[in-house]
């Protein structure tokens, strides 16, 4: 049995971001390295599946994930000569866009029984890894949960029909899907949210989570829907925010033991929207600081700590 509660499958990248005033700095992120560290800085012992160059950007993100108490296990046959890139622009809003030069080649992956399996972003986009994420979900044991965050990336340049195919397949290995209201749209021009939802619920998704950003986030399971307010809080920038919002939203499920509901498909309406709410309130620190910073169990006031067993 594996010491690891979560395993995060993805990429783990340097963002250049360049401020509105002009600053430039590099900071660490990627999308699943960023759920990989919020995880373990709530308390849930976590691994990160990544490929991270052999070059200065690889160490400084070996540090980082170190640091905030993730184990690293890498990807591929050897490392790649260079660490993937993110060129970040910040809008005077605190919104940021993003281009990428990004290199994605795991192997095969091969999945230990665990509590949970998260991935998403460019890991499920960029092949030749993104087949084999698939592939591993498929394979992955009946006794785990599934969280999958498209965060789909239009500056990628793939055709949208392709991503909405991949996209839908994953969804349906995966008991847990969120996506953004830029993700929605994107993939589903004029699609009412209902129309959406109930599509991701044929295929076999338990909780289907829309974020809105300052409107707070949606929540839908074949039973019912829900509508959860944000939290106010001043936007320093974007970066993190609904990667914040997965850690929080996937550690308030695993202390609750919500798994077992989640992989059941019996989901209580009143303990989803309190897993929820631990999620804003996670985002929204995040988004009051600089870069992709989640918060520490006592940023959020909550006990650290998630139990790695499970009935496999």
């Amino acid at each position: 049995m594996s010491t690891t509660a979560a395993l995060v499958i993805g990429e783990a990248l340097t963002d250049i971001v360049r401020e509105a005033d002009g600053t430039v700095r590099s900071r660490p992120g990627g999308s699943p390295a960023n759920v990989a560290v919020g995880l373990a800085r709530l308390g849930v012992p976590t691994e990160l599946l990544s490929c991270l160059g052999s070059d200065a950007n690889g160490d400084s993100l070996r540090v980082h994930l170190e640091q905030s108490g993730v184990m690293l296990r890498a990807g591929g046959a050897e490392p790649p000569t260079r660490t993937s890139t993110a060129e970040a622009q910040i809008g005077p809003d605190g919104a940021a866009t993003y281009r990428f030069d990004i290199d994605w080649n795991p192997g095969e992956i091969q999945l230990e029984p665990v509590r949970l399996v998260h991935t998403g972003s460019l890991a499920t986009a960029i092949e030749p890894g993104a087949g084999a994420v698939e592939s591993a979900l498929a394979a992955a044991h009946p006794g785990t949960l599934i969280s999958f965050d498209p965060n789909v990336r239009p500056t990628l340049g793939l055709p949208r029909d392709e991503v909405r195919r991949r996209v839908e397949r994953i969804a349906g290995l995966a008991h847990l899907v969120k996506m953004s209201d830029e993700d929605l749209e994107w993939l589903y021009p004029a699609e009412p949210f209902g129309d959406v939802a109930a599509r991701m619920h044929e295929s076999g998704v338990a909780l289907f989570i829309v974020t809105r950003g300052a409107q707070g986030c949606t929540l839908s399971t074949p039973r019912w829907t829900s509508e959860i307010p944000a939290m106010p809080v001043t936007v320093a920038d974007t970066i993190g925010a609904g990667d914040a919002f997965m850690s929080g939203l996937l550690y308030a499920i695993l202390t609750a033991d919500g798994d077992q509901a989640l992989r059941s498909g019996d989901i209580p309406r009143e303990a989803a929207e309190a897993w929820a709410a631990t999620a804003l309130r996670s985002a929204a620190i995040t988004v009051g600081r600089r870069g992709a910073q989640p918060p520490f169990a006592a940023d959020l006031g909550v006990g650290p700590g998630v139990d790695v067993i499970a009935d496999f």
